[in-house]
């Protein structure tokens, strides 16, 4: 485990440094290039902590073990010829005393306390999601058959079975499940225009494997959890979701149905 944690250590300061180049840039990208270029290039960042070339990772960690200044071999021939004198230790080997009996490197006590944090990171995110899933589907109205969302399927050719409900604790549209996805409604009169946007709006989340995307930067994150930026990366990848599904979604629209689109928006947010 503490050689799987030496690894996550260096994946994840490598990903911090290209995430800090992106948030600085991150001005002038949103400018020159388009919404999905925008979320193209944060969903190829987060492999950049995971996928390192092993040998690239392995020659790292030679580098930090055995390689020592010439002044520092010197001291160290000195120090030899002095028996009272103890050899010094980096201070990840150096060990710390739990109790009279038991002894624990400094890097095996970190690796822990690593493998604690994903735990109870999963354990947190996967409570509040059934928690919440269960709350919206207690008091939920199936709506199956809905014409305007066949009608939509069958214009974006999906053949999955995908499920309508409404809600009362649902204040905006939203599409959940991987395996059995779900598109939750709102208890409240939407006309057949603004419900054929909001069901274009859903399914082409579907349509492009969006919440599969933002499961993996989820465990991502949770593997990362002690670095802050890659909870920046969870955030700026939804949003850059969201504005490249709106920009796919109006890309082939008239003016009209742009606006029609934006004002279906607004309501349903200001709802």
């Amino acid at each position: 485990m503490t050689k799987l944690f030496e690894t996550v250590l260096i994946l994840s300061l490598f990903g911090f440094s290209i995430t800090a180049i992106l948030l600085c840039l991150k001005p002038i990208t949103t400018k020159k290039f388009p919404a999905k270029w925008q979320y193209y290039v944060w969903i190829v960042i987060i492999p950049t902590y995971k996928l390192i070339p092993e040998r690239e990772v392995q020659r790292i960690k030679y580098m930090t073990r055995t390689e020592t200044p010439a002044t520092e071999i010197e001291i160290t021939e000195i120090t030899e010829q002095v028996p009272d004198v103890p050899e010094t230790q980096p201070i990840t080997e150096r060990e710390i005393s739990v109790t009279q009996d038991v002894k624990i490197k400094v890097l095996d006590l970190l690796a822990i306390i690593w493998i604690c944090g994903v735990g109870i990171f999963l354990m947190i995110v996967m409570m509040s999601y059934l928690i919440y899933i269960l709350q919206r589907r207690k008091n939920a109205i199936s709506m199956e058959g809905n014409s305007v969302l066949l009608e939509v399927k069958r214009e974006l050719k999906i053949r999955r079975k995908i499920r309508v409900r409404m809600s009362p604790d649902v204040g905006s549209p939203m599409l959940v499940g991987v395996f059995f996805p779900v598109v939750y409604m709102p208890c409240k009169e939407i006309p057949h225009d603004m419900m054929r946007l909001v069901f274009l709006h859903e399914l082409t989340h579907y349509k492009r494997k969006d919440l599969i995307i933002k499961w993996f930067a989820l465990l991502v994150n949770a593997v990362h959890w002690f670095n802050p930026l890659s909870y920046l990366i969870s955030s700026n990848l939804s949003e850059a979701c969201e504005i490249s599904c709106d920009m796919e979604v109006t890309k082939n629209m008239n003016d009209e149905e742009q606006k029609l689109y934006m004002k279906t928006i607004l309501e349903l947010v200001e709802k």
